[in-house]
């Protein structure tokens, strides 16, 4: 008798808390596609399960250097949309009903890469960068908090007692706060900032902070979603080298009372010099 009273008062304290119910689903995944020779262009694709509309979606995104956003003709293929659902982009042509009766993730994939073959020639995408750091979705041990800054170095070296004579990076990801309990107060549509902060440490001769660098992106936050979290899956330097930049693969949640989402963003960060 006393754990059916127990019982009974749990749920009486959900019923009177505040509404935080959310639909949890599987992330969506990605891809990296590789680099222009020059390390001006970073691709990657991104393909999921849309379970808010129940089809599939499939993109290849690409990000310039120079600008730090999408090349002209990208994203390009099927990108997760809201409450609308999945939506054609790039000039992308497909029938938007069959994916949803007739799901075929491996056909989708290799329809958007055949369609996004000569746009990705154009700009002679396909060299393969050198992975730095980052966190895989799918670890959960030793590292498993999205918000751990990544440190790592340029160049491979030996781990040992010798201290580091190379500088070393610390790479952390920081969004605006939300807004004041997110969960009720439906914010509007908006853009979201994260910043991007980057502090070059030398070890050798002694530990010192000897410069920085923080670059700012811009998260668009559909209305009456909030910020769940952000994991930085992917720090990869360009071919030839880090050349003072590197590009940034992450992916960042959000949810509202109905459904969990997630997006993939990618963007170059400069790597401070002393």
């Amino acid at each position: 008798m006393p754990r059916l009273f127990l019982c009974l008062a749990s749920l009486l304290m959900l019923a009177a808390a505040p509404l935080q119910a959310r639909e949890q689903s599987d992330a969506p995944d990605a891809a990296v596609i590789g680099f222009s020779p020059d390390g001006r262009y970073f691709a990657w694709e991104v393909y999921g399960w849309d379970i808010a509309s129940g089809a599939l979606s499939a993109a290849i995104h690409v990000v310039d250097r120079d600008t730090n956003r999408q090349a002209d003709g990208f994203p390009f293929g099927v990108v997760a949309g809201g409450d609308g659902g999945p939506a054609l982009a790039g000039g992308f042509a497909a029938d938007l009903d069959a994916l949803a009766d007739e799901p075929d993730m491996d056909a989708l994939r290799a329809d958007v890469r055949a369609g996004a073959k000569a746009k990705l020639d154009a700009l002679a995408i396909g060299a393969a960068g050198r992975r730095l750091a980052g966190v895989s979705l799918t670890q959960r041990s030793p590292l498993d908090k999205k918000t751990t800054p990544l440190v790592f170095v340029v160049h491979p070296t030996l781990p040992s007692a010798i201290p580091d004579q190379q500088l070393v990076y610390t790479l952390e990801a920081r969004p605006s706060p939300e807004p004041n309990d997110c969960v009720n107060a439906e914010p509007p549509a908006r853009a979201k900032s994260v910043e991007f902060d980057v502090i070059g440490s030398r070890t050798w001769p002694e530990l010192k902070d000897v410069a920085r660098a923080a670059t700012t992106y811009s998260w668009t936050m559909p209305a009456g979603d909030c910020a769940a979290g952000m994991w930085i899956a992917d720090v990869i330097a360009p071919p030839g080298g880090a050349g003072g930049a590197v590009a940034v693969l992450f992916m960042t949640a959000s949810w509202n009372s109905a459904v969990d989402s997630a997006a993939w963003h990618g963007l170059f960060v400069t790597l401070p010099d002393e």
